[in-house]
């Protein structure tokens, strides 16, 4: 006859240790990750954050020789129009044209295309140059929205 007994390979004693949690890294494990997360709030609220939207602006001459700018500004972007700072531009080649422009007239009017919706905007220079620019056919360049500054923490909360 066989005996089957159940060999225990471990004591009593050394599964009761191994089965429990030390309570000082429980307890110290807590705080620190505590004092992390508090840690990163306490910095979200002094980080600042400016947003930029891309858009696109047309520069166009009239006969007259005067020069017009407008932008197309996404349905989304309007609704934080609130917000706006002014645009900056990025112009592909250096030159006497404007970098920073503000709003002047937004259409009501909502153009619709496959890629979404926009609002055709006027758009003044604000940093005008006085030299006499040439411009035979439209220019189209690439520019952003700069909203306001805020802080990492209001914006994150702003959003919800």
């Amino acid at each position: 006859m066989e005996d089957n007994k159940k060999i225990e390979l471990r004591s009593e004693k050394v599964l009761k240790i191994i089965g429990q949690v030390p309570p000082g890294l429980l307890r110290y494990g807590t705080t620190v990750i505590g004092l992390a997360l508090c840690m990163l709030v306490a910095a979200a609220a002094f980080i600042p954050y400016q947003p930029k939207k891309p858009i696109g602006i047309v520069a166009a001459q009239d006969e007259k020789g005067k020069i017009h700018y407008t932008a197309r500004i996404p349905q989304r972007a309007m609704a934080q129009r609130a917000d706006f700072m002014f645009i900056t531009s990025h112009l592909p080649v250096e030159g006497p044209m404007p970098v920073h422009f503000i709003f002047h007239d937004v259409q009501d009017t909502l153009h619709v295309s496959n890629s979404g919706g926009w609002y055709e905007v006027e758009i003044y220079p604000i940093d005008t140059d006085t030299q006499a620019i040439k411009i035979s056919t439209p220019i189209n360049f690439p520019a952003k929205i700069e909203f306001n500054r805020t802080t990492l923490m209001k914006r994150i909360t702003k959003k919800r």
